[in-house]
């Protein structure tokens, strides 16, 4: 039970911490005031969405080979190198590392606090609380991102190094939680001597074959990945959008946080949720219910599109923990972080392709025909899963 509760609490202060970018709602307007256009604004976030599809695969395999800690630490130590880089740089060059740390850094992070949390609760078979511990990560993570885009902006009024200054060490503070990790002993594993090539292309492989022999979990897959992506988009555009709609900078800022502090309600609720539903109703229901609030963002007049929009991201970020959950009871502890990583790489995939893609819509169609095409590709999504399983 100390072991549970030193690690999770350890993990939960770290996301505090960890979460605490101050620049996450500032930081094209700090490149724009830095001289950059906004044609090189977006290649410097193509560049991020390419490190990501690039990285998140073999950062998996390090986590499930050498240890989540391990992983942790990199990212924590690159996510530093991303807020000394944007203090530092006044070139589209050095701009484009600082992204590339970011990137590197988030898929170092990705699925290995999830695979740490859940082992360190199967290692005491508490399994049964990893919602609910998942969520209250989720939750934190939620709220300390909604402190930092606050503070962020009231920091950025006085000194954009005060922003950058303060979350590097934000970030060094992080660093505490992780050392004082435990990795539960059933992680510690031998790597066998083969070249490092063949023991990453095994992991791979071992990836994919839970893919192939498991076929409940490829619906749930793409599913959520359709839903994730498309909140992506709507999150960034949502922010030009609403201020064609006449919301002030202030407004869409009070939207946005309203947004974060919702979320960490609906995280602690997620648990609650998977007791009284089968996962596959909650998929059902929910992606139904996903599409009947799209549908009224579309059609909705002002007020309505703020609350349809809001309603959308409290979805799915009710759905994760319970998603994590149903995917972590399938995997073993070897491939866990390798999975979710290749869950994360294909996402990764489809927001790079899929943003610059609906921002070149936008500009010829409009944003109600845009949100329309993507409003069809989410009901065919939908659609062609539901001929090809059993959740009808």
């Amino acid at each position: 039970m100390m072991l549970r509760n030193r690690n999770i609490n350890m993990i939960y202060l770290y996301i505090f911490f960890g979460q605490l970018f101050f620049d996450r709602a500032l930081w094209v307007i700090y490149l724009s005031d830095s001289g950059l256009s906004l044609g090189e604004i977006g290649i410097i976030e193509a560049i991020l969405h390419l490190s990501i599809v690039l990285f998140e695969l073999p950062t998996g395999m390090i986590a499930d080979l050498y240890g989540r800690k391990i992983s942790i630490l990199l990212g924590s130590v690159l996510s530093i190198g991303y807020g000394a880089f944007m203090l530092i740089s006044d070139s589209l060059t050095l701009f484009s590392l600082a992204f590339v740390s970011l990137g590197v850094g988030l898929t170092f992070h990705s699925g290995a606090q999830q695979a740490l949390a859940y082992d360190t609760l199967r290692e005491l078979n508490k399994e049964k609380d990893y919602t609910k511990v998942f969520g209250n990560m989720t939750a934190l993570a939620l709220l300390s991102l909604s402190f930092a885009k606050l503070a962020g902006g009231l920091m950025a009024e006085v000194s954009w190094e005060w922003v950058y200054g303060a979350m590097v060490v934000m970030q060094m503070l992080a660093l505490i939680p992780v050392l004082l990790l435990h990795e539960p002993e059933q992680e510690m594993r031998v790597v066998e001597r083969k070249s490092i090539l063949q023991t990453w292309r095994d992991q791979f492989i071992s990836g994919l074959i839970v893919w192939k022999r498991n076929p409940p979990v490829r619906i749930p897959i793409i599913l959520f990945i359709s839903v994730s992506t498309v909140l992506v988009i709507l999150t960034f555009y949502g922010q030009e959008y609403f201020t064609r709609l006449g919301y002030s900078s202030f407004v869409i800022g009070l939207i946005f946080t309203i947004d974060g502090l919702l979320g960490v309600v609906m995280a602690k609720l997620a648990y609650r949720l998977e007791k009284k539903w089968s996962f596959f109703s909650i998929v059902k229901y929910g992606y139904a219910f996903y599409l009947l609030f799209f549908v009224m963002f579309i059609v909705s007049p002002r007020l309505g599109i703020v609350l349809s929009f809001l309603a959308l991201a409290q979805l799915v970020t009710l759905f994760e923990p319970v998603f994590s959950n149903f995917i972590q009871n399938i995997l073993s502890s070897d491939v866990r972080s390798t999975f979710f990583s290749l869950i994360s790489l294909v996402e990764s995939f489809v927001i790079m392709v899929g943003f610059p893609a609906f921002g070149y819509a936008i500009e010829h169609i409009g944003f109600e025909k845009g949100f329309f095409v993507l409003l069809i590709l989410l009901v065919l999504v939908y659609v062609g899963t539901l001929l090809k399983s059993r959740l009808c």
